[in-house]
């Protein structure tokens, strides 16, 4: 009876045993259901999972399709798994991940060893799996929390579901962390290589596997040593796994990889600092910081790498010679000097310059300078900088004296004034402090003379002079003062050259843009620049402006062009401004139109003789002759609507057989004088095979 009380007694425990294990394992799982569901609320959606797109550099390219610049967080370029090579593939999964094509996100056999080792060693060896690491590189941080662990294991278990493993290899390849700002193997192969994934050697695509453990320590930059090293512990794993024999690892290890920094060239501000950065405040403007920085962006820009080193070249070479000439105290190489020795000045006091050029059919901005050391400054001195434009204001006001009916034979007064601008007397002098008497309208915007311009703006009031700015497209909020005829107010280089242009483009006004074309990273075009242009002035007019400052390059106050580098067909008008703080040339061809300004950051005096002609068309005829040097000359198209006429230089009239000065000059076909001369009097001259010319060269004004 005991035997069957025991026995009975015996299974209702076992029972309870299996019951209460049972409750366990049940509440177990719950348990680790709601551990799962727990951490599973801030982990990425089925969605994003989905559609992983990892942060991409944006690429910003020259005209001519040459990358100039890259923007990202993390560097890095997307490549299929087709253009990586097997060697590479091979080399990352044995070291990484060697039963990667027989596990399903976690490999159990592989925990089990590292939990082991764990447990009866003082070794912590690894036990994420690629597609872990893929997980934590994406959606984690690099912290060591168990519940990080956890979320990552669940993350490699839902990519395992919604990726193949080749689209997982595909992946982690291109987010793994390189070291030395670059993730992904193609970033890392220029970085560390300067060449593309796919020309990379068995050496070099054994040495990065080696890396990914540890970038910084096995970085070639710094320890080149152990990278060999470590690439030697590589090849062992893969004879392991079979993806070598050790006669080929053998090879391998004796080989040597010639390292080259390619973050020298990926990161070159040197090179057209200042338009890089007016493009990237646009596109961060239209696309935000993710779509400048992450979306992996094409940018196509209007950029000439050829004019820009030009430019480059010819301002620095002439500012350096200006130097020399021992002006100045503070020149590029002191201050250079001082920062190095940890004392930077607190100003920038050395000479500055600026410099744009535009296509004056397009609007497109070919070549931008704002300034001479972009480490010094990133003031953009082209577009931000409001300086006082002197002379090179006079071509409105002369547009708008055409406009009141005068003509390039128009005489004007070169004489003594006072001038009662309503608040104060205002007697306006020369450069030379000389009087010439009467001179045509073109001899005085030729040879910039500012009493004479002071005289027109005085005849048909500041008003039109405003206005005649404004449709040149001039922005700037100009002061009503009668001193605006030889440059007051305000103005940057852009808007200037920008207004230039329209006389070079038929009286067409084109408006500036620096890109041409923004593209996804598939090729998808977002948006493509369109020209904006409006006609501000008729094509004849526009002719005849050109004319008349041909004769600065010709014969006026930028003479000195044609023996600087440019020899062909250009016009424009040179500017400096009281006592010689601002010194200006804005020129322009029937291609191109271009400006150059030098002065000093702070309006102070640059010193006597400081003039445009000195210190800024040096620099504008250098490059523009460089850039049309293998380029056929090409004259202003002429209009119709305009006439030759031969007339009298003393009188501007229509000269005739007993004038003594003459020249034959060009107008509007409904502005031209109708009088022979008064003063010479006889019959009118015949000038059928008449030689064009248009006087003797004299001393030149410049403000």
């Amino acid at each position: 009876m005991r035997n069957i009380f025991n026995m009975e007694v015996s299974q209702r425990s076992l029972r309870a045993l299996l019951l209460a294990l049972l409750g366990l394992l049940l509440l177990g799982t719950a348990g680790g259901l709601l551990g799962v569901r727990e951490l599973s609320k801030d982990l990425p959606s089925p969605a994003r999972i989905q559609n992983i797109a990892p942060p991409r550099k944006t690429l910003l390219l020259a005209a001519n399709g040459d990358t100039i610049h890259e923007f990202f967080v993390q560097n890095r370029t997307m490549v299929p798994l087709s253009r990586i090579p097997r060697r590479l593939q091979e080399a990352v999964i044995a070291t990484e991940d060697r039963r990667f094509y027989q596990h399903y996100g976690l490999d159990a056999r592989r925990l089990t060893k590292v939990v082991w080792v764990n447990l009866t060693s003082s070794e912590s060896p690894g036990a994420s799996t690629i597609t872990q690491q893929l997980a934590r590189n994406l959606f984690l941080t690099l912290d060591k929390k168990v519940t990080r662990k956890l979320k990552e294991m669940i993350l490699a278990l839902q990519l395992e579901q919604t990726y193949s493993k080749d689209e997982i290899l595909t992946m982690y390849l291109n987010v793994i962390n390189f070291g030395s700002g670059s993730y992904g193997v193609q970033s890392a192969a220029h970085t560390f290589f300067g060449k593309d994934v796919w020309d990379l050697t068995d050496g070099e695509c054994t040495l990065l596997a080696g890396m990914i453990q540890l970038p910084e320590a096995y970085s070639p930059f710094r320890h080149l040593d152990r990278a060999y090293r470590r690439r030697a512990t590589v090849l062992v794993s893969m004879v392991a796994a079979g993806s070598l024999n050790r006669t080929e690892a053998a090879i391998i290890d004796t080989s040597r990889v010639v390292v080259i920094d390619g973050r020298k060239r990926r990161d070159s501000p040197s090179f057209a600092p200042y338009f890089i950065e007016e493009v990237r405040k646009q596109i961060e403007d239209r696309y935000g910081y993710d779509g400048l920085y992450n979306d992996g962006l094409r940018i196509t820009t209007t950029l000439v790498p050829d004019y820009q080193r030009a430019m480059e070249l010819a301002m620095s070479e002439h500012l350096e010679v200006l130097e020399a000439e021992g002006k100045y105290a503070m020149t590029k190489a002191r201050y250079d000097s001082l920062v190095a020795l940890d004392e930077r000045p607190e100003n920038i006091e050395y000479l500055l310059s600026s410099a744009v050029l535009l296509d004056v059919r397009t609007g497109a901005v070919l070549g931008m300078i704002g300034g001479r050391d972009y480490a010094d400054s990133k003031w953009n001195l082209a577009v931000q900088a409001a300086r006082q434009p002197g002379s090179i204001f006079k071509p409105v006001v002369y547009l708008t004296a055409l406009k009141h009916g005068y003509n390039p034979s128009s005489i004007l007064m070169d004489t003594p004034v006072v001038i009662d601008t309503g608040v104060s007397l205002w007697r306006p002098k020369n450069f030379n402090n000389r009087f010439m008497g009467p001179l045509t309208l073109r001899y005085s915007l030729s040879r910039s003379k500012n009493v004479v311009t002071a005289k027109l703006i005085n005849d048909f009031g500041v008003a039109p002079v405003l206005d005649t700015a404004r449709q040149l497209g001039i922005t700037s909020n100009l002061p009503p003062v009668h001193s605006l005829s030889l440059g007051a107010g305000e103005v940057n280089l852009m808007e200037m050259v920008s207004a230039y242009s329209s006389f070079g483009n038929h009286g067409v006004r084109v408006e500036p843009y620096l890109i041409t074309r923004i593209e996804t990273s598939s090729g998808e075009i977002l948006e493509e620049a369109r020209i904006q242009q409006r006609e501000v002035l008729d094509p004849a007019t526009a002719y005849l402006m050109s004319n008349l400052m041909e004769t600065t390059l010709r014969e006026g106050t930028a003479r000195n062009a044609k023996y600087l580098g440019f020899s062909k067909t250009g016009a424009g008008k040179t500017g400096t401004y009281n006592e010689y703080t601002d010194a200006w040339f804005v020129g322009f061809t029937p291609r191109y139109a271009a400006g150059v300004w030098v002065g000093f950051d702070q309006k102070v005096s640059m010193g006597r003789h400081a003039t445009g002609s000195h210190m800024s068309v040096p620099i504008w005829a250098r490059f523009m002759g460089a850039i049309t040097a293998d380029q056929r000359d090409e004259p202003f198209v002429r209009p119709d609507g305009l006439v030759d006429k031969l007339i009298c230089l003393r009188t501007g009239l229509l000269a005739t057989a007993r004038c003594d000065s003459t020249a034959v000059e060009i107008f509007l076909a409904d502005n031209f004088p109708q009088r022979p001369c008064d003063m010479h009097g006889g019959p009118l001259q015949d000038f059928d095979g008449y030689r064009k010319g248009f006087g003797t060269l004299d001393d030149d004004d410049e403000f």
